[in-house]
């Protein structure tokens, strides 16, 4: 375990947590409740581990946990991955 405490995350990285949380959270309200759209499921997800990822890491340029940076990087290609199958497919 790091002895070093980690710093708080700046109000624009809160900001855009509570974002992340609220849209993973829609999406996948809307994939049980209306659409059972399998796009929904992945960018509901991937907005999760998008905030996961905001949250372990904040706006730091050099991301300080791999696994947050990780759950970065796929939540973004989840994210995309629905927006092109939502207009691609």
């Amino acid at each position: 375990m790091n002895s070093v405490l980690k710093a708080p995350i700046s109000t624009a990285a809160k900001f855009m947590l509570v974002l992340f949380v609220l849209v993973g959270a829609i999406r996948i309200a809307d994939f049980i409740f209306y659409g059972k759209e399998l796009r929904n499921v992945f960018s509901g997800v991937g907005f999760s581990l998008m905030a996961y990822g905001l949250y372990k890491n904040g706006f730091t340029s050099p991301a300080q946990d791999r696994n947050g940076r990780l759950a970065s990087y796929v939540g973004a290609t989840l994210v995309l991955g629905a927006i092109a199958a939502r207009y691609l497919a």
